[in-house]
């Protein structure tokens, strides 16, 4: 049988009825004159069943380290709890989502999120800056969209949008043709896009992949099977003291053949 809760003495303030509650009672019916009276103070009993709801909630609750968020509007950075889904920036009071987020249908809300965004084949973005974790975009962009890590492109058309992101993959299925320019660190390349790639690292172009318009990078990795027709202006780093070129080419063909510009 389940244990039945602790019993204690509760006096009404109007009659001076005495009649036993359960202890952790707010409020009740004195049984001697009708009357409605709340407990106050709270009892010992109240405050000891409150605390350990508490504690119990708190066990149950995953341990999730802080974590350091940055406002983009601003450029501060904060700490924020782990489990938190919403925090404003301490500097220009701008909103911060933490969870993710996920477009179906047209909106021209502006996004800011440390959590992923998902961009619907339905989903339409209409808004001056969209910032998130990671982004999976099979749907439509407007303005500048940035990412803290990798942008995954799936997507069929024209898009006018600036992506400035870590990383950048183009999947099999996509066949963009990007009217804005493309920032990244690295460039991954399964499917077909076309546009203007300003690249700090690497691009990687996979058997089937397609690059057209114009590249700049360190370096370009070509599989066979893969293509690259676009203006090219690789920049390989190297040591002060060495012979130095400018717009020199350094493309890899099945990985071991460098060929001249």
């Amino acid at each position: 049988m389940p244990q039945l809760p602790r019993k204690a003495p509760s006096r009404c303030p109007h009659c001076g009825f005495v009649q036993d509650e359960p202890e952790h009672l707010i409020s009740t019916y004195c049984r001697g004159c009708g009357s409605y009276y709340k407990v106050s103070p709270p009892s010992a009993g109240l405050a000891r069943y409150s605390s350990e709801v508490r504690t119990r909630i708190r066990r149950r609750l995953p341990k999730v380290p802080p974590r350091q968020v940055r406002c983009y509007h601003c450029g501060q950075a904060h700490e924020v709890s782990g489990c938190a889904r919403t925090t404003l920036c301490p500097e220009c009071n701008a909103a911060i989502e933490l969870s993710d987020v996920t477009v179906f249908s047209s909106t021209t809300r502006p996004i800011d999120t440390r959590g992923n965004l998902i961009i619907t084949p339905s989903g339409y973005i209409s808004s001056a800056l969209t910032v998130c974790h990671e982004a999976l975009i099979a749907g439509r962009v407007s303005g500048t969209l940035v990412s803290e890590t990798v942008v995954r492109l799936v997507y069929s058309g024209r898009l006018s949008c600036q992506i400035k992101a870590k990383s950048m993959v183009i999947e099999k299925e996509s066949r963009a043709e990007l009217s804005y320019p493309i920032e990244t660190n690295e460039l991954i390349v399964y499917g077909q896009a076309a546009g203007n790639f300003e690249c700090a690292g690497r691009i990687w172009i996979d058997k089937g992949g397609l690059i057209e318009g114009r590249i700049a990078a360190h370096s370009v990795i070509v599989e066979r099977g893969g293509v690259l027709l676009a203006e090219s202006s690789v920049r390989p780093t190297v040591k002060e003291d060495s012979v130095t070129h400018d717009d020199a080419l350094d493309v890899l063909v099945d990985g071991d053949h460098p060929l001249p510009a």
